[in-house]
């Protein structure tokens, strides 16, 4: 029998969906649970435990790209994204999130079981992060797990200092607003405009997703640790 993930964590808000393929999915693996939302395996404190994910794109709140780009920055788990939502936009942000493949709904139980069996067989052994996020101690030059540099505007900068005031909280966007002096109207769109350009620019420089996610109705949140590198020590 070709390997398989033992322990596997779906995360679909279609409940009958996750539940069957959960069961589908027991045959081989020796646990899978699952979750309707994001906030629920948030809150449950458990992503590191997992071996492999399956993920709707479609999930309501936190959806299936940004959940997908926290648990790439916390786990070299397997990652399978299952949703309805067609068209290259949808494929190519949930790869460059970190996804290891991605398949349309309507889909079989046997063909996810097959999907998760392919990533498991050329992913398997233990994919090693061997540095992390760095930013100059100045917060003007961010470096990327692989060493690619991205020199950051004063308001970039501003962003991301506060955001790293508390890498567990979110970051309303009025607080967000005020740190970075960004103006605008109530509705913050100045201030997502830059998170936007900020985003893509790390995605085009470093070559992979910016280590910051969006967190709907509130703000922005970091997703992975940044190191302060001291005065003395520079990006490196």
């Amino acid at each position: 029998m070709e390997p398989f993930p033992s322990n596997i964590c779906i995360v679909d808000d279609d409940a009958d969906f996750a539940e069957f393929l959960a069961e589908y999915l027991r045959l081989r693996a020796g646990s899978c649970v699952t979750f309707n939302s994001a906030e629920e395996l948030i809150r449950s404190g458990t992503i590191e435990s997992y071996d492999f994910f399956v993920i709707d794109l479609g999930l309501p709140g936190i959806d299936g790209t940004d959940l997908t780009a926290l648990i790439r920055g916390r786990s070299t788990a397997g990652i399978l994204v299952v949703s309805g939502r067609l068209g290259p936009d949808a494929f190519n942000s949930t790869l460059a999130a970190g996804a290891d493949m991605f398949v349309n709904k309507p889909v079989r139980l046997d063909q996810v079981t097959h999907a998760v069996s392919s990533i498991w067989r050329r992913f398997g052994e233990p994919r090693v992060r061997t540095t992390s996020w760095k930013i100059s101690h100045d917060f003007m030059e961010l470096t990327s797990p692989a060493q690619l540099r991205v020199a950051l505007s004063r308001i970039e900068s501003k962003l991301i200092r506060k955001l790293s005031e508390d890498v567990e909280a979110s970051v309303s966007r009025a607080d967000l607003a005020r740190s970075s002096g960004v103006t605008g109207g109530d509705d913050h769109r100045n201030l997502d405009a830059a998170f936007f350009r900020l985003r893509r620019k790390i995605e085009r420089e470093a070559g992979c997703p910016s280590p910051f996610r969006t967190v709907h109705g509130i703000g922005y949140q970091l997703n992975e640790v940044i190191e302060v590198l001291p005065a003395n020590a520079g990006s490196r």
